[in-house]
């Protein structure tokens, strides 16, 4: 999968990999919002086995990917859907390192995966969870085009430090139309800028 910027690929067993996993995954800021404690490297090196044998599964249904930049091939960030056959559905997130953040990018991956939900896995929504104090991921899911369809009081068993704790969390969906009209208003957007230019 690409995007104007990013490569999104399969997590595969290399240096490389482990590397971006144990950046991302313990990194106190990063996880905040995330549902359980910083990994170490050992505890690292088994969560990439378990995504990266994932892809070969014959059933499988969690696809994490690493995020590649384009410009220089350097990894900064880990993007993820989990399909919901049943319901023709599919729950997607991501995570970007500390100095991509505020780029951009976060928006350019999600959308990507929306389409690739859309328009090659013929699906019929797409849903993402967030925590309520994480505003720049739920703006930026606004941004492209989901909707906030509930909040969850208590949804979400955090543990931290070994503590669990309960937490609520957002919820947000687009649907395969939706999206279909938001790009056709965004082409014909596009199109009226690009008269105007020509006329003056």
């Amino acid at each position: 999968m690409e995007t104007e910027r990013l490569i999104l690929r399969p997590f595969e067993e290399t240096e490389e990999d482990l590397a971006l996993i144990l950046a991302l995954y313990s990194d106190p800021d990063i996880m905040r919002y995330v549902p359980y404690d910083l990994l170490n490297r050992e505890q690292a090196k088994a969560h990439l086995k378990r995504i990266a044998e994932e892809w070969h599964r014959e059933k499988a249904r969690n696809f994490e990917m690493a995020v590649i930049l384009k410009d220089g091939g350097t990894p900064i960030g880990r993007a993820h859907f989990h399909l919901q056959e049943e319901n023709d559905c599919a729950m997607i997130g991501c995570m970007l390192l500390k100095p991509w953040w505020g780029t951009g990018l976060a928006g350019e991956m999600v959308l990507a995966m929306i389409d690739h939900c859309f328009d090659d896995l013929h699906l019929h929504r797409v849903i993402a969870m967030c925590h309520p104090d994480n505003i720049a991921s739920w703006k930026m899911m606004e941004r492209c085009g989901m909707r906030r369809e509930a909040y969850c009081r208590k949804n979400v068993r955090y543990i931290k430090n070994g503590q669990e704790r309960w937490e609520d969390e957002l919820s947000y969906a687009i649907l395969r139309e939706e999206r279909k009209r938001e790009k056709e208003a965004r082409k014909r957007t596009k199109k009226t800028e690009i008269a105007k230019r020509v006329t003056l």
